[in-house]
């Protein structure tokens, strides 16, 4: 997987994957990519994926009405908590590295794209940016509506 990361000044909630095959045409992830940091505040990953079994699977089940093919899109919720638990979970095995400073930035990596893309996760599959960026903003929307309830109470 091919990482792209936004720059941001909070943390974001969202991630979402863009499943390519062979025969996607070049430059079509970075359209795509480029036009959901655009229109889209609250997406802090966005990855370019090969459909695997691995990756498939989880999807058909939770989307059983959903032909899983590329080009789509999975959106998933980012869990901060889960991803401290694995990482102090991988901090653990490495105990003697840990305590040297010397654990592989790609051990955390690896740590974080797992939790963050375990597709059993998935909170929207679609064959259509356009939705993505529809379901993405509702939900900045609502957020932003809430916050501002809040407020004023």
């Amino acid at each position: 997987m091919f990482f792209k990361k936004k720059a941001e000044e909070e943390e974001s909630d969202y991630c979402v994957a863009i499943f390519v095959d062979e025969d996607t045409e070049e430059g079509v992830y970075e359209r795509l990519t480029d036009r959901l940091f655009y229109e889209v505040e609250n997406i802090g990953v966005i990855s370019e994926a090969t459909l695997s079994t691995k990756m498939i699977e989880p999807l058909q089940r939770k989307f059983p009405e959903a032909e899983i093919k590329a080009v789509s899109f999975a959106v998933l919720k980012i869990d901060r908590q889960r991803i401290q638990d694995e990482t102090k979970k991988m901090e653990s095995k490495y105990k003697w590295r840990k305590l040297f400073d010397a654990i592989p930035i790609t051990e955390y990596l690896k740590v974080e794209d797992e939790v963050m893309y375990d597709f059993q996760n998935t909170i929207l599959y679609t064959e259509t940016v356009e939705e993505v960026i529809q379901f993405l903003n509702g939900i900045q929307a609502e957020k932003k509506n809430d916050e501002k309830h809040n407020i004023h109470q």
